[in-house]
């Protein structure tokens, strides 16, 4: 996957994605339009083989679950 920098909004609020992709995985690094420090997050797989979206470092996880679903969306919307 080649870089890529789009745009997801969230409570009426655009936010910037940017992929960073490593080898056997892609991260997402979210930047805000007000400053607030920039998320970085994954889909990850816990020991039930469910998948979820986490933030890196740990500690921002509710945001994660709110943007990493907007993310999916944009993704999937580019398929059809």
């Amino acid at each position: 996957m080649e870089k890529e920098i789009f745009e997801v909004e969230n409570n009426q609020e655009k936010l910037t994605v940017e992929t960073i992709n490593l080898p056997g995985q892609v991260l997402f690094k979210i930047l805000f339009p007000d400053n607030t420090r920039p998320l970085v997050i994954c889909r990850a797989t816990n020991s039930n083989q469910a998948r979820f979206w986490t933030s890196i470092p740990e500690g921002r996880q509710r945001e994660a679950e709110v943007i990493g679903p907007l993310i999916e969306k944009y993704f999937r919307s580019k398929m059809k």
